[in-house]
């Protein structure tokens, strides 16, 4: 885990951050009754309350909240403990800050006061400000990072707080959450954009919500907050709460988690973390995503610059005075596919996935047909939807070897530790495969291992830079050593939430070395033809993602779930109207020729994702490139 440096304000503007998970259905759960004060065990139970700071802590939480978030004056009265209400409060931060060290921030949890502001008299607002007062200034004077106001029901009480809370720590940040139904409703009807606006303008440096829903359902809330001028924040309860056995538990995989935070961090959302029932191995799940979206610096401390190589002030001198490094392998000289690049000719790819077991026959099979069809260039994913599968190393050296296709080598940063990633490369060139599609990888999702970790050493840029300075003849270290000679691939969305911070991500990925784009599924040709604007300027070539699709289940599966893949309505309309069955494989078909015929005059290139490995569709799709494409 890294030492924090700068403040948390900062964190946040560099973004995204980790939250912890919940405190109170994670008490009940280790044996403390529902009756109790949660916030006075801070003073009777201390060592209790910090062991689960320093869960979270040790699960990746880089904020965590004080155990305080009903401990204001009005809400300790009903356990008889109003006049511990200072004496509760600094023992939760002194608790939280003693568990974070200079490991993670800490925030001082401020909950609704207790008093109903939908038909609370004047005299009883004056007494929920003057609790919620007391409190807030208790946990600055403590020494919190941030006062984050969380689970209010009330837009005019969380409003009030705000104000408050601006009031007694204008230098401190303030991270201001509602609740939201499952009718993506909160306060009074009030949408997601709505509530986001009011929270800015009253003051909020954060806006968000957290409880009552799933990732799911929070998502949704949280997307819609994005881009009112605040930073984002999104804490799901673990699902919907279910009666087990007389206790109130929420079962959602944890797993689930990592795959809903990569889609809220992908959508412009900052923070992240859990609200009820949600636990450590909630956050363990989630850090992946986050340390993904974030870039890790990690692969910047330690990947050299491919393009220049050690100099003598990098702390590399030795190998700076020695002799220069052999020359790059000219890109047409690297592979079949690197000389029909280099001669901007047009490229077609096709996709499979390799097989769950060990017998290639079948895949063989695939590629004949798609060899029969004119296609010699097929690639292979790396673990598609974190789905255990045969290395796809193996699979592609032995169709290099047996047949007469050039695959395409998909190199996942997930699973493989820094060095493992090293040797992954130097292996497949060893093995003679030239073509790498470089990406950062979908952390593992439901389903038969969902206690499998991801990595994240690096993510798809600092992996081009360790790939792209094996080709100078350069390893990650400085030394040099024996060049590869890889055709350096790199994915993109064009239809990205986020498309400034796509376009962000791209250009540092030509910096790092990439030559060729190889886009997500696009649908709408508007999207595309956009981002083929945008990206004019980089002089990257772009090989267009086509994957037709299989059914209308599959159209609405695609559009609500993956993040980048938005399907028209027109498509999914069309979609529905065939329902499934082979009749929808040709209506799927048709619309994967249509959005590639309208943009194959711009493209370079393209790759088609047929379902379930059915090359015949994608044959079909390619149909429409023949005047661009020279089959082999």
């Amino acid at each position: 885990m890294a030492v924090l440096t700068g403040s948390l304000a900062q964190a946040i503007a560099a973004g995204p951050v980790l939250l912890d998970g919940a405190m109170g259905s994670l008490l009940y759960e280790r044996g403390v009754l529902h009756t109790r004060s949660y916030d006075e065990l801070n003073l009777s139970q201390p060592e209790l309350i910090r062991t689960v700071h320093r869960d979270y802590v040790h699960a990746g939480a880089e904020l965590i909240e004080t155990n305080t978030f009903g401990a204001n004056r009005i809400g300790l009265a009903r356990h008889g403990l109003a006049d511990q209400a200072k004496a509760i409060n600094r023992a939760g931060v002194e608790l939280a800050r003693s568990a974070a060290g200079d490991r993670a921030y800490v925030a001082g949890a401020v909950g609704p006061s207790g008093v109903n502001h939908g038909i609370a008299s004047a005299s009883e607002r004056r007494l929920a400000r003057f609790a919620l007062a007391e409190q807030i200034d208790t946990l600055v004077l403590a020494g919190v990072d941030a006062i984050l106001l969380e689970t209010f029901t009330s837009i005019l009480e969380l409003e009030m707080a705000i104000d408050v809370a601006r009031e007694r720590g204008p230098r401190v940040p303030v991270i201001a959450m509602m609740v939201f139904g499952t009718d993506l409703r909160s306060d009074g009807g009030l949408g997601p954009a709505e509530i986001a606006d009011r929270l800015v303008a009253a003051g909020a440096d954060v806006v968000g919500a957290n409880c009552r829903v799933g990732p799911a359902e929070l998502y949704q809330v949280a997307v819609g907050m994005v881009g009112h001028g605040k930073p984002v924040i999104a804490q799901p309860n673990a699902g919907l709460p279910a009666s087990v056995e007389g206790r109130t538990l929420y079962v959602a995989n944890p797993e689930h988690f990592g795959v809903f935070a990569r889609r809220m961090l992908k959508s412009g959302v900052r923070l992240v973390g859990g609200c009820c029932g949600t636990t450590p191995e909630h956050t363990r799940a989630m850090l992946g995503a986050v340390r993904m979206l974030r870039g890790e610096k990690l692969d910047e401390r330690i990947a050299i610059n491919p393009s220049a190589g050690p100099s003598a002030g990098d702390g590399h001198a030795a190998a700076a005075a020695g002799p220069a490094p052999p020359a790059k392998t000219p890109l047409a000289e690297r592979s079949r596919l690197g000389g029909r690049l280099a001669r901007g000719e047009f490229l077609v790819s096709v996709e499979l996935t390799a097989p769950t077991g060990a017998d290639l026959g079948k895949t063989r099979q695939q590629v004949a047909e798609l060899a029969a069809g004119g296609v010699d260039v097929v690639n292979i994913a790396d673990g598609p939807r974190a789905s255990a599968r045969m290395a796809n190393i193996a699979v592609c050296a032995r169709l290099a070897a047996e047949t007469r296709v050039e695959p395409i080598l998909h190199v996942c940063a997930r699973d493989r530790s820094f060095l493992g990633l090293i040797a992954h490369l130097l292996g497949a060139q060893g093995l003679g495969l030239r073509n790498l599609v470089i990406i950062t990888g979908d952390p593992p999702k439901m389903g038969d291992y969902p206690f499998s970790t991801p990595v994240y050493d690096v993510d798809s840029v600092g992996l081009l830079r360790i790939a792209a300075g094996l080709n100078a003849g350069i390893d990650p270290a400085g030394k040099e050593c024996e060049p590869t000679s890889f055709v350096l691939a790199t994915g993109a969305e064009p239809a990205a939430a986020d498309r400034d911070r796509e376009l962000r991500r791209l250009e540092d990925k030509k910096a790092a070395g990439a030559e060729l784009v190889m886009t997500q599924p696009v649908y709408d040709p508007r999207t595309l033809e956009r981002f083929l604007d945008d990206v004019g300027g980089l002089g990257l070539p772009v090989m267009v993602g086509v994957l037709p699709l299989a059914s209308h289940r599959n159209a609405e599966f695609l559009h609500n779930e993956v993040p980048g893949m938005g399907i028209p309505a027109e498509y999914r309309e069309r979609m529905a109207r065939v329902g499934g069955g082979p009749a929808a494989r040709a209506e799927g078909i048709r619309i994967a020729q249509e959005a590639l015929a309208a943009v194959k005059q711009r493209v370079q290139g393209a790759y088609v994702m047929p379902p379930f490995n059915r090359v015949e569709s994608a044959l079909a799709v390619l149909e429409v490139a023949r005047d661009r494409w020279r089959p082999a």
